[in-house]
């Protein structure tokens, strides 16, 4: 069955769809200034995927939270401790459960570290638990910055390591 995700209309006036089995094995960047729209663009994708393929957002402004009432979305509050995190990951694998990674009120450096435990949690799931899932990464430059800032050197080291390893196999 192709599922088609519509995300707008064509300069021409069709529908622009985004088939979202292709979607599940290429990656997607969504890019552009504040205010344009990358946002609304990335619930569209989330509501409209969400019947057919398990989810997992990462979210460090609690903007996708409410996904939980509409579509039954598991908000996993991330002030817990990294160990916590991997836990919960993997049994959302196991489960193949939809998922919010809240990550408001959380410093920088705190929700780098709890994203790449998340992260990695998923990625160590037993291999009999790996089904498709569409991973969203809201913010994500939050997650891979250049340069440490006002974070420590290692947070940003183990955050950088999660969003790298996300891009090189998560196709997997």
């Amino acid at each position: 069955m192709k599922v088609g995700i519509d995300i707008g209309f064509a300069n021409n006036g069709t529908a622009a769809m985004l088939d979202l089995e292709e979607l599940l094995a290429t990656r997607l960047l969504v890019q552009g200034n504040s205010g344009s729209g990358k946002s609304h663009l990335l619930r569209r994708l989330l509501e409209q995927s969400a019947p057919w393929v398990q989810q997992c957002v990462i979210d460090p402004e609690g903007d996708f939270v409410t996904l939980a009432d509409k579509f039954g979305h598991v908000v996993v509050d991330a002030a817990r401790t990294e160990a916590e995190l991997t836990r919960i990951a993997a049994r959302i694998r196991q489960h193949r459960v939809s998922v919010v990674l809240n990550l408001e009120g959380l410093d920088a450096e705190q929700q780098m570290r709890a994203a790449a435990a998340f992260l990695g949690g998923m990625f160590d799931a037993e291999r009999d638990h790996w089904y498709p899932v569409l991973v969203v990464v809201d913010e994500a430059q939050l997650f891979a910055p250049a340069v440490g800032g006002e974070v420590a050197d290692d947070a940003r080291k183990v955050s950088l390591g999660a969003m790298t390893n996300l891009m090189c196999r998560g196709r997997k």
